[in-house]
């Protein structure tokens, strides 16, 4: 027979700072995180993966259509197109990695 947890016995289960930022990265948007992290968000995640302002002339209806997709996750634009970047860069991860070096630290550290 297997051991019975006694009444107020706890267990204590070890994760990594990767571990646990992955988790994170898999329940809140990035921006999230790094609002709740405050100052330390440049300690705790790779350069590679922290957020930077980005400006782009796209069509109109590439905009209407972020727009529409973020309003039916309940997420932010920058949200929708960070995680379809994120498609791009894996489909082509070899490629991008021996080209563009934060690449390859984003997806080494997405991987765990």
């Amino acid at each position: 027979m297997g051991m019975q947890p006694t009444e107020g016995a706890f267990y204590c289960v070890r994760v990594t700072r990767e571990e646990m930022v992955a988790a994170a990265m898999g329940r809140w948007e990035l921006a999230v995180i790094e609002r709740a992290l405050g100052r330390e968000a440049s300690r705790v995640l790779p350069e590679a993966i922290r957020l930077v302002e980005l400006r782009a002339r796209v069509p109109r209806y590439q905009k209407e259509m972020l727009r529409y997709l973020a309003r039916q996750e309940g997420t932010s634009i920058g949200a929708v197109l960070s995680r379809e970047l994120e498609d791009m860069a894996s489909a082509r991860a070899e490629e991008l990695a021996a080209a563009v070096p934060s690449v390859a630290v984003a997806l080494q550290f997405a991987g765990g």
